[in-house]
């Protein structure tokens, strides 16, 4: 019994420590922000230029900046998901000049030598900043797209249902964090311990834009599931062509190699005034 007893108790503290773990290193283990600056080779090889954007109690972001061809056509605000810099979607950037369309790509706080740390508070006011930045250029809501991947798709819903837009194009999204959490760590309340919830669940009901999502059959990283969750939540009709969601079969968690460009371009297009 008292070697029971003492097992018990090991496995209770071994578990103590565990949730102490993932409540002060959580961040570390959810953000993987390339370190390295905005390459100068990237700025000439591919036309881009830098837009300082300056945000409150953060500084001055360098988002990539690619004004729009002609007056009145539509600006793509361009989210990227995690694990990645904005300078390193050069496919998506070309598809978007072939496509005769503008486009900000928001850069992370702590990401591509940027600074601050990325934390919700800071990545979402970030997101913000940089859609704020359009309208000072002159940009109109009505010719604004939005367009986030992954945990950009987190950061899209924000702004969608907190400014205007002509629409909302979602790839990859989940439902919040706290259902990734409770997926991916089932045995601990994660609930209690999360400090980055990003409820998009919560925010898109207040949206009102047109929406497209994509979601990736064979996503590992996060399910169809979530993504179809969200996309119901929209108050959108979809026989009215207000709402679409579309599964790429077999499409994994980055799908820019399949038929998705393709329904994007449609999509804003169809979102264009």
């Amino acid at each position: 019994m008292v070697i029971v007893k003492w097992a018990i108790l090991a496995v209770i503290g071994l578990y103590l420590v565990a949730l102490l773990a993932v409540y002060f290193a959580q961040r570390r283990f959810m953000y993987f922000p390339p370190e390295e600056a905005v390459p100068s080779w990237f700025l000439d090889e591919y036309d881009e230029r830098i837009l300082p954007i300056p945000v409150a109690g953060i500084g001055e972001i360098k988002s990539i900046y690619s004004p729009p061809p002609e007056e009145g056509a539509p600006v793509i605000l361009f989210i990227h998901g995690n694990g990645s810099a904005a300078y390193q979607y050069t496919d998506h950037f070309a598809a978007f000049k072939a496509w005769g369309v503008g486009y900000l790509a928001v850069e992370f706080p702590g990401y591509a030598g940027n600074p601050g740390v990325p934390n919700e508070t800071n990545i979402l006011r970030t997101s913000l900043a940089n859609y704020d930045r359009l309208i000072d250029k002159g940009i109109k809501p009505g010719n604004i797209v939005i367009y986030g991947d992954s945990l950009g798709a987190a950061c899209a819903v924000h702004v969608a249902s907190a400014r205007q837009s002509a629409g909302l194009i979602l790839s990859a999204p989940f439902l919040s964090m706290q259902a990734m959490a409770r997926k991916q760590m089932p045995w601990f309340p994660t609930s209690l311990l999360l400090k980055d919830k990003y409820r998009s669940d919560l925010k898109m009901p207040s949206v009102t834009e047109p929406l497209l999502v994509l979601h990736g059959g064979a996503d590992a990283l996060i399910p169809p599931t979530q993504g179809k969750a969200l996309y119901d939540l929209h108050l959108g009709d979809p026989q009215s062509g207000e709402k679409k969601f579309i599964l790429l079969k077999g499409g994994q968690h980055h799908m820019w190699n399949t038929e998705m460009p393709s329904h994007i371009k449609a999509a804003i297009e169809r979102f264009s005034p």
